[in-house]
């Protein structure tokens, strides 16, 4: 099992660290979007508001695969993963629904779960590229 390091999971639980969601469609067509919602459930789980989600989302519930990146300056991390599931009750829900209204003064629709199965350093330096779990 692959487990997200502290330094990472610091990163994704930052609300100042920006964050990119990509996807890819059955035909093969990648999507990528903005995405400041995401947070480490724990060292092998992300999850993430959905507010918004149209083409995304369908990606998510039939490939399955995705990536996020998420970065401050010149650190990050790109975490590739499986899409589990879109809740619409319980506390991630609960947790990602209470962020929204008091960030954004918006409802979601569900939060998604990710299972993290690879991460990667994006920072600048030597160690660029480098999977690091």
């Amino acid at each position: 099992m692959v487990k997200m390091s502290k330094e990472v999971m610091d990163m994704v639980n930052d609300p100042n660290a920006p964050s990119i969601l990509a996807t890819v469609s059955t035909e093969g067509i990648p999507d990528v979007v903005p995405m400041g919602t995401f947070s480490a459930v724990d060292e092998e789980t992300l999850a993430f508001a959905d507010v918004f989600l149209l083409k995304t989302k369908k990606n998510l519930e039939t490939t399955k695969k995705t990536a996020v990146t998420v970065f401050k300056k010149t650190e990050g991390y790109q975490i590739k993963g499986t899409f589990k599931e879109f809740q619409t009750s319980g506390p991630i829900f609960e947790k990602k629904k209470k962020m929204v209204k008091d960030k954004l003064d918006l409802d979601i629709r569900s939060a998604g779960i990710i299972k993290v199965e690879e991460v990667y350093v994006v920072s600048i330096g030597p160690e660029a590229g480098k999977q690091i779990a």
